[in-house]
């Protein structure tokens, strides 16, 4: 038997450096330097790709010593993106609810970590410039468009009056993809039947009549659509129009001084001749459309991570207890102490040595963050206190003790197996073979481990987030 996990702080910090993209902190600071945006996921997960730069991974890393070949891990990726998400009725409604919304903390982590929506950028000339903070952006989940599924709202307007902006967005469990049904600048107001009322950012009409646009839900494109646009023209404020055209006296029936032009998928152009209704004629059509519809209040969240800090645990702990049903060894798994307790680090160490007479050590007296736990005088378990934390298993079992089910001397293919069922999935980075994480925003967890002959020989698990520093 090896003699332990690490002999030396030498040895420790390049363990840390291999693994610096794998065991990214979770803070949730408005300044933490740029990582990687979303990539394709698997299963619970998305199939956005974004564009941001990939972090570099160093060329020395546990994951080159390992014996489990590249193909091996590769059909493991395959079956787990393969395997269709189950519908709300299989899994329960609480469970399919929390899914989306662990999503959406994905999401919201990556706008308040590194500035970056999934699909395109934010103007953050006002946040560089000290004018104000990425809280003062808001943000809601509700089911917005009626279609029995929470949408993430986001509403950005601490920018430019060109950056601002507030973009519905629809993520499928079931398909796991992600939709952005609707961008508009953020002057809206909602309705009960799928109606978007989206005032212009200017005046640009020749009237005090503010013009805006109509949109409607599509339930067949999962989107909103443009159903109508109204703008004025007021005689008192411009008596020409360009090229010296004049106020359409004629057509200003009811003799207000006002004209309208209503644009609808008929299409008037907004050209000068377009400007012939009555306030009448505005009133009738806009009646059509939410005369008889009740405005929705949104309950607008701070772009902060205290306002989605519950995301992530609560599905992660549906996950854990589904996945408990059919185990007894639960009260000595390491890996859910990370899921339950705020000291996790010190809660496994007093368990260990309380139940399975491990002696603990800091082998090294100079680096306090740094501890071993000796079985039989075996170096078997240790933990790290830097980037959020981090424990290790390795070498032999030690009675029942497990990480998320999977001990070390169990199979590859069943690690992948039990895994799968707290919600681990396929790292997008491949450089790093038996990565697997539950998500890439705040309050995730990754696990690696490394493996000779198709069994696991040490496992690392702890805290994860991609938008971290």
């Amino acid at each position: 038997m090896k003699s332990g996990i690490i002999k030396s702080r030498k040895t420790l910090l390049a363990l840390l450096c291999a693994n610096a993209l794998i065991f990214a902190g979770c803070g949730a600071e408005e300044e933490e330097s740029a990582v990687p945006l979303r990539t394709e996921q698997s299963e619970e997960e998305d199939a956005v790709v974004s564009t941001e730069e990939q972090k570099e991974v160093p060329s020395e890393s546990h994951a080159q010593d390992e014996e489990v070949s590249g193909a091996v891990v590769d059909q493991k990726q395959e079956e787990i993106a393969a395997k269709p998400e189950e519908a709300p009725s299989e899994k329960g409604e609480e469970l399919w609810r929390a899914q989306i919304r662990h999503y959406y903390g994905g999401i919201l982590s990556q706008i308040i970590g590194v500035r970056q929506l999934p699909d395109g950028e934010l103007d953050t000339s006002s946040l560089d410039a000290g004018f104000g903070k990425m809280r003062d952006n808001h943000f809601a989940v509700i089911d917005i468009d009626g279609d029995g599924r929470e949408e993430l709202i986001v509403s950005y307007v601490n920018a430019t009056m060109a950056g601002m902006m507030e973009i519905i967005y629809d993520y499928d469990p079931v398909l796991g993809e992600l939709k952005q049904e609707f961008t508009q600048f953020p002057a809206l107001t909602y309705y009960d039947n799928g109606i978007i009322k989206a005032e212009a950012s200017h005046n640009h009409s020749q009237g005090e009549f503010w013009p805006f646009a109509l949109y409607q839900y599509d339930s067949d494109s999962d989107s909103y659509v443009e159903i109508g646009y109204v703008s004025s023209w007021d005689k008192e404020i411009a008596d020409e129009w360009y090229e010296g055209q004049p106020f359409p006296d004629e057509l200003d029936v009811d003799g207000d001084g006002t004209v309208f032009n209503i644009r609808d998928m008929g299409g008037n152009s907004g050209d000068y001749e377009d400007f012939k209704y009555n306030q009448a004629d505005y009133e009738e059509w806009i009646q059509s459309f939410i005369g008889g519809a009740k405005e929705l209040s949104i309950e607008y969240q701070p772009m902060e991570y205290e306002s989605f800090a519950d995301f992530t645990p609560a599905y992660l702990k549906l996950l854990a207890d589904e996945a408990g049903k059919e185990r007894t060894d639960t009260a000595s798994d390491l890996g859910l102490l990370i899921l339950n307790e705020d000291h996790f680090l010190d809660a496994a160490q007093n368990l260990l040595a309380e139940n399975y007479d491990v002696k603990l050590e800091q082998p090294e007296p100079n680096f306090e963050e740094w501890t071993i736990g000796l079985k039989d005088g075996n170096e078997v378990f240790s933990f790290e206190a830097l980037n959020a934390g981090h424990i290790g298993y390795a070498e032999e079992k030690v009675e029942d003790v497990t990480i998320f089910g999977i001990y070390p001397g169990i199979s590859v293919d069943g690690a992948w197996e039990k895994l799968k069922d707290y919600g681990f999935y396929a790292s997008s980075y491949p450089e790093v073979e038996n990565c697997l994480i539950t998500g890439e925003g705040f309050g995730n967890v990754s696990i690696w481990f490394s493996a000779e002959d198709n069994k696991v020989t040490q496992i690392t698990v702890g805290p994860y987030c991609a938008f971290a520093g």
